[in-house]
């Protein structure tokens, strides 16, 4: 059976931004003894979650941060962060509360500096991670439904079973307020400053 054409339409529209999503790129640098995740091209404050900020609701937004080897079959190290975005319908500005690992807030900020800002904040260390070893990164990002009613979510303490299962069963819905974006094929050493040499 043909599909119609609001279909098509909406399928052309869906493999687009899949495509446009793909094409960004997940950069990785150190930073105070740790590694810094950037993607300039990612923009996740849009579509339903913006709406519901510029409707006056606060949206908390989960990150997953992954570092994978073994040609991406297993996971060396991950980590999770929760931020809790408002937006102020007068200054036309957003603000951001950090609530998971370490406490941190910024304020006034244009959806293009919080989405930077958010994303600068994940970070990971070479903790279990052969420095020579190949890998990739992967940032995951999911925005709380507004049905979500589970109060244990805001807390640091969330499990990280929970965590692991409801970013996968995002990718697994295909959720178009679902972001995914990943690094090129990397070893650690090669982004750290050579012996006798300083940082670039």
């Amino acid at each position: 059976m043909p599909l119609s054409r609001p279909k098509i339409i909406a399928c052309a529209a869906a493999a687009a931004a899949c495509a446009a999503l793909w094409a960004i790129e997940l950069t990785v640098r150190p930073v105070d003894g740790e590694f810094q995740v950037l993607a300039p091209g990612l923009h996740f404050l849009q579509g339903k979650p913006l709406d519901r900020l510029r409707a006056g609701n606060t949206v908390a937004f989960d990150f997953q941060l992954s570092v994978l080897g073994d040609g991406k079959t297993s996971v060396l190290q991950r980590s999770f962060e929760r931020f809790a975005i408002s937006y102020d319908l007068w200054e036309e500005r957003f603000s951001i509360s950090r609530l998971r690992s370490k406490r941190g807030s910024a304020s006034h900020l244009t959806a293009a500096d919080a989405e930077t800002w958010c994303i600068g904040n994940m970070r990971f260390n070479t903790t279990g991670i052969p420095r020579d070893k190949t890998v990739w990164v992967r940032l995951e990002i999911r925005p709380q439904n507004a049905k979500e009613r589970d109060s244990a979510l805001d807390e640091p303490g969330i499990s990280l079973a929970n965590l692991v299962d409801l970013f996968s069963r995002a990718a697994r819905a295909r959720d178009s307020d679902f972001w995914r974006v990943e690094s090129s094929p990397m070893r650690l050493s090669d982004l750290l400053p050579r012996p006798g040499r300083g940082a670039d």
